[in-house]
């Protein structure tokens, strides 16, 4: 039973400690899409790339939905 309380505990805490990061991580990434970089100028042209971040983007708040 110890042990299951410590699992609950130590998983708790990752959650806590995960959100901020991947909300941070999640508005940086919609920031990216709306505004181009002009230090990176060919990126933001490449439709990959766009799909690429609007995929991590949908892991992100699907992570982000689970840990509320």
């Amino acid at each position: 039973m110890c042990g299951i309380a410590l699992l609950q505990s130590t998983v708790f805490m990752l959650q806590a400690l995960c959100k901020p990061f991947l909300a941070i991580l999640n508005s940086y990434l919609m920031s990216m899409l709306r505004t181009p970089n002009p230090r990176l100028p060919i990126w933001p042209r490449v439709p990959m790339f766009r799909i690429m971040i609007l995929l991590i983007l949908v892991c992100i708040n699907s992570m982000l939905i689970g840990l509320t």
